[in-house]
């Protein structure tokens, strides 16, 4: 039998270490299947349903902006401040480990004391600032458990959360004059100018909706002009009464808007994404598109002129558009046959399969790996 020469065990080995170098790097780098949970329910607000459907809606945010965000219920904190908690549970549950530069977010809700903590990763600094947070901490949360469906309050919590991110991502900074409106808002939420309520256990609705006394509903009046009528519009969003009844709004808008369950916090999310935004409008007819130009995230508003004045059609703008998240584009237009697409039909444009307006802002994010 043949020995086999030095230089040939040389080059065996020297080929088995390349291999399984290559494994190990392949191993290192190679999609994780581990599952991550975002939403920890040590208290039982939440159902298993709402739960799941959280943590999907969750980790389709991660894909999309490598935000990792995770929610935590507690029912007391123990001998530990909910602060030193905390920082424990960010380590504990490795959040945002496997993001870039610790791109993680915790938010810490204790049932017994109702207090909310969040705890930022370091890669996230600029992404919430202390106004922000202080707004999450002081007000919102206070809503979260103010009526029955915890679940809804939570995800508008995310929904805001997502917006700020969203806006980050793309180099939008925060505006903060957003804040001094929803403070103003929050000063009237007394219930001045309110002539009834009906209560959630009457309507079987996890919010009550409040009418306007008759001289406040005549503050919301469709006016001669799509700008106006949209002017009054913010004007409405930024009182704290949810009257849907009011003239600013189609009939089939006012029917749809008084089934929603919208709560105050929903008026502050509006305001978030729309104050201070520029547009732009276009008449044809009777008809009105008003479209953002430096925020790629609102779907635009649409309009229709009835008797001399204009009124925004809600209810189309819902049958219109689809909102969307995981890929590059947050909302896009779905409308095919109706008066509204038809009209416009020249102002929109496919964009890789998603239908948009031409003039519109058309940044897209930039989606996790990209």
């Amino acid at each position: 039998m043949t020995k086999m020469r030095p230089i040939y065990w040389t080059i065996i080995v020297v080929c088995c270490l390349i291999f399984i170098l290559g494994y190990m790097f392949w191993i290192d780098r190679r999609p994780s299947n581990q599952i991550i949970h975002h939403v920890y329910d040590r208290t039982g607000v939440l159902t298993d349903q709402d739960a799941h459907r959280l943590d999907q809606f969750l980790d389709a945010m991660l894909k999309e902006s490598d935000v990792d965000l995770r929610f935590v219920f507690v029912k007391g904190t123990g001998s530990m401040s909910i602060e030193d908690l905390a920082v424990q549970l960010v380590e504990e549950l490795q959040i945002g480990a496997k993001t870039r530069d610790k791109r993680g977010v915790l938010l810490l809700y204790d049932t017994e004391s109702k207090r909310l903590k969040v705890e930022a990763g370091y890669g996230l600094e600029g992404y919430f600032p202390d106004i922000f947070i202080s707004y999450l901490v002081n007000r919102h949360v206070k809503m979260f458990f103010e009526y029955g469906d915890k679940s809804i309050g939570l995800r508008l919590l995310i929904r805001l959360l997502q917006y700020r991110i969203r806006e980050a991502i793309i180099g939008d900074d925060f505006d903060p004059r957003v804040m001094e409106v929803i403070s103003k808002k929050s000063h009237l939420s007394g219930g001045a100018g309110v002539s009834s309520t009906m209560q959630a256990e009457d309507t079987k609705k996890p919010f009550p909706i409040s009418r306007l006394s008759e001289a406040d509903r005549n503050c919301y009046i469709a006016k001669n002009s799509p700008i106006e009528t949209y002017n009054i519009y913010m004007k409405w969003i930024s009182q704290p009464i949810f009257d849907p009844n009011v003239d600013i709004f189609t009939e089939d808008s006012q029917r749809y808007l008084s089934s929603l369950p919208i709560s105050p916090a929903y008026f502050d999310f509006i305001l978030l994404c729309e104050f201070g935004k520029q547009y732009r409008i276009i008449e044809r007819q009777d008809l009105a598109i008003l479209y953002f130009t430096n925020t790629p995230f609102m779907s635009p508003h649409l309009f229709i002129k009835n008797n001399g004045v204009w009124r925004l059609d809600i209810k189309a703008e819902v049958r219109n558009t689809r909102e969307a998240i995981g890929g590059r584009y947050s909302w896009s237009y779905t409308g095919s046959n109706d008066s509204y697409t038809r009209t416009f039909a020249d102002l929109l444009i496919n964009l890789q399969g998603i239908v948009r307006i031409k003039d519109g802002d058309n940044r897209p994010l930039v989606i996790r790996g990209s």
